[in-house]
């Protein structure tokens, strides 16, 4: 396969196609010739004119757009082990505090979709959603290398369209099966090989650290909780009580495990197997964590998880007191963020009167593109019931 970017073979696409490129979306649709999979392309406007270069592809998105314009005068792993440096470099500017748990490299926002790398203290963790870059994954390796920092690599499966299973397998190194992050100095116990997403919800970093900050004094319940991120940032902030649920057992026990790690005593607090969306506390809460997996997979999916979030908050938003807070998060991708406030606006309002106090999507380590908007899934907001 020729992997130079100048060389590539020309592909001629649609009008709207190269208007897509133009605006700088990573994604091609359609059925176009196409060489075999992973081969750098150079795309065409129908007059002639060469409007952007990528990788070919397979399936309903048919090309990764990688840049606008003529291609550089170099090699596809060049470009590609240049962009993982700079990712890394970026992350290392604005990721704060004591941490070393972060995303290196976000797909189409760092300008490689399809690619995704994590990074927990000296672990690397990659997840591939591109069948694209399946014949460049031993130059994407060496990137990773290159950077210094990883003892070990994991690659991450469960992408039906490229990798068609379940699991993990190490690409080099001794990937641990636990290893012991720091966040914004407080210690988290990730599951590697069989964690959420590459092993935790790093996305959601900056509003556990937000919540330590709103926490002293509440008693605080945290659904849908996982290893209990929010709970031991609730606690170490302050919190009365923390309650933990989620329906996971092996999630409350990594929840409990984390408390004990920070010298916090889980007996001090409440952890619960049980289904969060049948839960309801006993007493009231100064403050209510909703933070549910994505709830629609498909276009389809949309008006049953716009009602579920509905009804959630409204199941729950008469347990919160006065002043008290509601901290909601949904990362379906599939559902906007007009779609999703209102739904959570229609549910807390049959409990009087709220107002929001904050409103924000992923930090700094996960980029989106400008002309991306897909890439925006996840969001987070703050309630306060007056």
């Amino acid at each position: 396969m020729n992997t130079k970017l100048s060389s590539a073979p020309v592909v001629r696409i649609p009008p709207d196609s190269a208007a897509a490129v133009g605006r700088g979306h990573p994604w091609l649709y359609g059925q176009l010739r196409l060489p075999e999979v992973g081969s750098p392309i150079r795309l065409e406007d129908p007059r002639g004119r060469i409007v952007g270069y990528g990788l070919a592809d397979r399936g309903a998105i048919c090309v990764r757009v990688l840049g606008v314009g003529e291609p550089p005068d170099i090699d596809l792993h060049e470009l590609l082990r240049q962009r993982v440096r700079r990712a890394d470099t970026f992350r290392k500017r604005v990721v704060g505090g004591v941490t070393d748990a972060w995303r290196v490299l976000n797909a189409a926002g760092d300008g490689l979709p399809g690619l995704v790398l994590d990074r927990y203290a000296d672990v690397a963790v990659t997840k591939v959603y591109s069948r694209a870059w399946e014949p460049h994954l031993e130059a994407f390796e060496e990137a990773v290398k290159g950077l210094g920092w990883a003892s070990s690599m994991l690659r991450r499966f469960g992408v039906k369209a490229v990798d068609g299973k379940e699991g993990a397998e190490a690409r080099f190194g001794k990937p641990p099966q636990t290893v012991v992050v720091t966040e914004h100095g407080m210690k988290m116990l990730v599951r590697p090989w069989t964690g959420q997403k590459t092993g935790t919800f790093l996305d959601q970093r900056e509003h556990r650290r937000l919540v330590g900050e709103i926490a002293m004094g509440r008693r605080v319940a945290n659904l849908f909780a996982y290893n209990g991120g929010f709970s031991l940032a609730a606690a170490l902030g302050g919190a009365s009580q923390v309650i933990t649920v989620d329906i996971a057992e092996a999630a409350i026990d990594d929840a409990r495990e984390n408390f004990r790690l920070n010298e916090l005593d889980p007996d001090a607090h409440v952890f619960e197997v049980a289904d969060a969306f049948a839960w309801r506390p006993k007493g009231q809460l100064g403050l209510l964590i909703v933070d549910p997996p994505s709830l629609a997979r498909t276009v389809k999916a949309r008006g049953a998880a716009t009602s579920a979030y509905r009804k959630l908050h409204a199941s729950l938003g008469g347990d919160v007191q006065r002043d008290g807070l509601v901290a909601s998060s949904s990362c379906t991708a599939q559902l906007d963020w007009e779609s999703w406030t209102r739904a959570v606006s229609e549910g807390l309002s049959r409990h009087g009167s709220w107002s929001w106090c904050w409103q924000s999507r992923a930090p700094a380590d996960h980029p989106v593109a400008l002309g991306h908007p897909e890439g925006h899934y996840l969001k987070f907001a703050l309630l306060r019931r007056l």
